[in-house]
């Protein structure tokens, strides 16, 4: 292990939780205590929240198609 990769403290941001893993030196999100962690990992905490936005501000998809007019 690293000098510098100690422990950090979890964070919340927007109720996600954003810890850090020593020895991975990487960020995971998680939408609670109890949920697994996320399979992408971060550089930064502040690239972790960003995720959390983009996760919770985009809109969600629409299904395309549907069923036709037989006519």
């Amino acid at each position: 292990m690293l000098a510098n990769d100690a422990a950090r403290p979890t964070e919340a941001h927007r109720g996600y939780e954003i810890l850090y893993v020593a020895g991975e030196r990487n960020w995971y999100i998680r939408a609670d205590a109890d949920a697994p962690r996320s399979q992408n990992s971060y550089r930064s905490a502040f690239q972790a929240r960003r995720a959390i936005d983009e996760i919770l501000d985009r809109p969600t998809p629409v299904a395309a198609g549907g069923k036709k007019k037989r006519g």
